[in-house]
C-alpha cells in the first residue's frame, strides 16, 4: 500500500540534499561559475541517494528488474555523461555523442532479461529491434529538443516542467498497480527541482549563465522521466497512449516561442509553459484516478 508520509519524507531529503550541495559548494568564493554543471549533477545524485534511502529503494547487483536496471545502471550512467558533458572543453558534438549512446541503449538494458527479449516473446526479431529503435529515437528527440529549447531561453521552467511530468508519471504508475517503480519518481523530481532553483539563484548572483547547468539538470530529466515511463508500461499496467503522451507533454514549452509569447517576461513565459505542460498530464491523471477507482479499489476492499 502506498504510504505518503514516506514519500514526503523522501521527498523532502531528496529536496533538502539537493539544494544544500547546489548552495554549500556554489557559493564558496573559490569555486568558479564554470563548476556549476557537476555541481548540479553531484546534487541531483546525492538528492537521488538520499531519496532513494528513505524509500528503502536498494541499489541490487546484478541488476533483477527494470527498476534495478534504471536506477543502478541507466541513472547513473546519465549522471556521469551529463558531468563530463558540462565540461566546457568538451566540443558539442562530443557531448551528444555520449548522450545519444545512452539514449540508444536505454531500451535494450532496461529490457534486459525479461519475457520481452526472450525466446517465448510475442515479439518477432525485427519487431523487438523496430520498437527498440523507435524508443531510442523517441528519447533522443525529446532531450534535443528540450535541450535546444533551453539555449534559446534559459530558466528552470523547463527543469520544473520535467520535474512535474515525473511526478505525474510517477503517480500515474503508483495507481495503475506498480507502487515501487513509481515511488521512485518522488527523489527524482524532488532533487531536480532543488538543484534547478538552487543553482538559478546562485547563477543569479554570480552573474553566470544558465543555460549550460539547464541543459545538464534537462538530460538527467528526460532519462528518468523516460525510464519511468518505461517501466510503468512494460512492467507495469500503464497504456502507451498515456505512456508516450506523458513523454511528450513537456514539449509543449515550446509554444512560449511563438511570435505572441516570445518577448515577454521571462515569469510569464515560465508560468504559460508549465500551465501548457499541466494540461495533459491533469488529464491523464484524472483518467488513471477513474481506472483505479473502477478496476484496482474494489479489490482492496473497505
Amino acid at each position: 500500500m502506498p504510504e505518503p508520509l514516506l514519500y514526503c519524507k523522501a521527498m523532502g531529503a531528496a529536496a533538502i540534499v539537493s539544494a544544500l550541495i547546489v548552495l554549500a559548494i556554489a557559493s564558496l568564493r573559490r569555486v568558479p561559475a564554470t563548476w556549476l554543471n557537476g555541481v548540479c549533477v553531484a546534487a541531483v545524485g546525492a538528492g537521488l541517494a538520499s531519496g532513494f534511502t528513505v524509500l528503502s529503494l536498494r541499489f541490487v547487483w546484478p541488476p533483477l528488474s527494470g527498476l534495478d536496471r534504471l536506477l543502478t545502471i541507466i541513472l547513473p550512467a546519465t549522471l556521469a555523461i551529463e558531468w563530463v558533458a558540462g565540461h566546457r572543453r568538451l566540443p558539442r558534438w562530443g557531448a551528444w555523442a555520449m548522450r545519444l549512446s545512452i539514449a540508444a541503449a536505454a531500451p535494450r538494458v532496461l529490457l534486459h532479461g525479461s519475457v520481452y527479449l526472450s525466446e517465448s516473446s510475442e515479439w518477432t526479431g525485427w519487431q523487438t529491434h523496430t520498437i527498440l529503435l523507435l524508443l531510442g529515437v523517441l528519447l533522443c528527440v525529446v532531450w534535443g529538443l528540450l535541450s535546444q529549447l533551453s539555449t534559446r531561453a534559459a530558466g528552470v521552467s523547463i527543469p520544473l516542467a520535467l520535474a512535474m511530468t515525473i511526478q505525474s508519471a510517477g503517480v500515474t504508475v503508483m495507481v495503475a498497480g506498480y507502487i515501487k517503480g513509481g515511488a521512485a519518481a518522488i527523489p527524482l523530481a524532488s532533487s531536480l527541482v532543488a538543484t534547478s532553483i538552487a543553482a538559478a539563484w546562485i547563477a543569479k548572483r554570480r552573474d553566470a549563465a544558465l543555460n549550460s547547468s539547464s541543459s545538464v539538470v534537462i538530460g538527467i530529466a528526460v532519462v528518468g522521466l523516460f525510464g519511468i515511463l518505461f517501466i510503468g508500461r512494460f512492467f507495469g499496467r500503464i497504456s502507451s497512449e498515456a505512456a508516450l503522451t506523458m513523454m511528450l507533454a513537456p514539449l509543449l514549452c515550446w509554444v512560449s516561442e511563438t511570435p505572441l509569447l516570445r518577448h515577454r517576461k521571462p515569469w510569464i513565459i515560465g508560468a504559460f509553459r508549465l500551465g501548457t505542460v499541466a494540461i495533459p498530464l491533469l488529464v491523464l491523471l484524472a483518467a488513471a484516478k477513474r481506472d483505479f477507482d473502477r478496476d484496482i479499489a474494489p479489490m482492496l476492499g473497505p
